[in-house]
């Protein structure tokens, strides 16, 4: 059986973090580094205890599988743009091994429902581009592409 259950176990999610920070630091070398429990520990116990932070860890019978990061995003109004309220997937990681199993739609749909209970209308995330994976599931659970960023090495 799959639970999901809010956490501050910011060890717990640093291991599992493994996988994940491995997969980005093959896919962007220049951009993310190898996986050092120690470092990722420290920045992980600095952004869970945060305000406006949710951190979720995934279960399969007692058996910690996934993990999932969520931001309240506020971002004032401008001259630009109307004031707007989001709850950010900044991290969201199953194990390779549990994958296919529903857990990220668990995760998924548990992100949602947060959502509506802080009352806000939006969830937002993003994946890097190579990881076509994610891409492809995040499009299939119905997120749509609303902005671009570019770059050009010089």
């Amino acid at each position: 059986m799959i639970t999901l259950q809010p956490t501050e176990d910011y060890k717990l999610i640093a291991e599992l973090n493994e996988e994940v920070q491995e997969l980005h630091a093959s896919l962007y070398p220049n951009v993310f580094k190898p996986y050092n429990n120690v470092t990722i520990e420290h920045a992980l116990r600095k952004m869970i205890s945060g305000l406006n932070c949710y951190a979720f860890l995934a279960f399969q019978d007692g058996t910690p599988i996934g993990y999932m990061i969520l931001l309240v995003k506020e971002q004032p109004e401008n001259a630009f743009t109307f004031a707007r309220e989001s709850l950010y997937i900044d991290q969201i990681c199953v194990l390779n091994e549990y994958q296919r199993t529903g857990v990220g739609s668990l995760m998924m749909e548990r992100a949602e429902r947060l959502a509506k209970e802080l009352d806000m209308n939006r969830v937002e995330l993003d994946h890097w581009t190579a990881n076509t994976v994610s891409a492809a599931y995040f499009r299939n659970r119905g997120y749509t592409l609303y902005r671009e960023q570019l770059y050009k090495e010089i």
